[in-house]
């Protein structure tokens, strides 16, 4: 895929429509950090002035011609409901989108050590949750997958908060992670292909182990 040739006709598709009313447009996900495999979807980032349901209707309209429609994914909304957004979440948001016009500097600005702090403790406490409850009653690897996928996003606060830097690129926040955080990138990027039950087993343990951490030390 020519992601710059996709970018400039989604970019001119939603200008056609929105015009002086869009504030931000990004790009975020793995193709924004240049990770992609033909399985990624294309996580775009759409801020206007505000937002109504007809907003909605008329993008979906319009971007339905666009190639790869089916992987069109990411982030539409108005840019005074991101102003109030919780700011744990904020954190990853404006940390893993790449602008392609505008800047969020405005709303990094408004971000605190507090709010890194709960996103780490947020995220474990979901995580932790969410595996008892699949290692107890869905058993399901696949779902494991998924929370270690997402897992990998609390990890990039935890080394934030240690190093203060963002680790975008998964080969980058391998190389700062340390100890338990290292652990679980390892895990993700093993834990591929086919679940048998002694995998199920040991990365449900070793998340388990360290989501209890995290929302001890939190």
């Amino acid at each position: 895929m020519d992601l710059e040739k996709w970018l400039a006709d989604w970019t001119a598709c939603v200008d056609g429509i929105f015009g002086e009313r869009i504030r931000f447009l990004g790009i975020q996900g793995s193709y924004g950090r240049g990770e992609a495999t033909a399985e990624s979807d294309i996580d775009v980032v759409l801020l206007l002035d505000g937002l109504q349901l007809e907003d909605l209707q008329a993008y979906d309209e319009a971007v339905s011609a666009l190639p790869m429609r089916e992987k069109l994914c990411g982030f539409v909304g108005g840019w005074e409901e991101l102003i109030h957004w919780d700011k744990a979440d904020l954190f990853q948001f404006i940390q893993d989108t790449t602008p392609l016009r505008g800047s969020l500097d405005a709303l990094w600005h408004e971000i605190t050590k507090e709010d890194i702090q709960r996103a780490v403790h947020k995220g474990a406490c979901d995580l932790y949750h969410g595996c008892v409850h699949n290692f107890l009653h869905e058993k399901d690897g696949e779902m494991l997958k998924v929370f270690y996928k997402s897992a990998v996003f609390v990890v990039q606060a935890v080394v934030y908060l240690q190093k203060g830097v963002y680790g975008k690129k998964r080969t980058d926040l391998e190389q700062m992670a340390e100890g338990m955080e290292k652990e679980i990138l390892l895990g993700c990027k093993e834990f591929k292909g086919m679940v048998s039950p002694e995998d199920f087993s040991h990365y449900s343990a070793l998340l388990l182990r360290w989501t209890a951490k995290k929302i001890r030390e939190i």
